[in-house]
């Protein structure tokens, strides 16, 4: 169970996709729990895009589909995670974008994280 009462630790990461293979974005620390706060990805291209985002879930070492084949708007940006919709992980848990078109597409990720000395 994480310590909620003791600091927590907050930040925001971009990651430029510059190939179409598998990116990681964030791994969540050992000993630590995390709640992605927000999840934004800009499309930099005038054209549609695509991108697959998959989660990786360290306590039985299976990789989830969050979303496949998703389009984003040309010169446009989508908040896939937010307040109204987190994102719950655990050590050694992993966040994957995959781009369908290198050199077109950031994340940004804003992650709060506890320290749970459990996991």
């Amino acid at each position: 169970m994480p310590i909620t009462n003791a600091a927590s630790k907050f930040f925001t990461e971009s990651v430029d996709l510059t190939s179409t293979s598998q990116t990681t974005i964030y791994t969540v620390p050992n000993k630590h729990s995390a709640i992605v706060k927000a999840l934004i990805i800009a499309n930099t291209d005038s054209s549609n895009r695509n991108i697959d985002l998959k989660w990786y879930h360290a306590d039985d070492a299976t990789t989830h589909s969050i979303l496949e084949g998703h389009q984003i708007t040309g010169s446009n940006f989508e908040a896939v995670l937010n307040d109204n919709i987190p994102l719950y992980l655990h050590a050694g848990d992993i966040l994957y974008v995959t781009a369908a078109t290198a050199n077109t597409i950031v994340t940004t990720i804003s992650v709060e994280e506890y320290y749970d000395p459990n996991r």
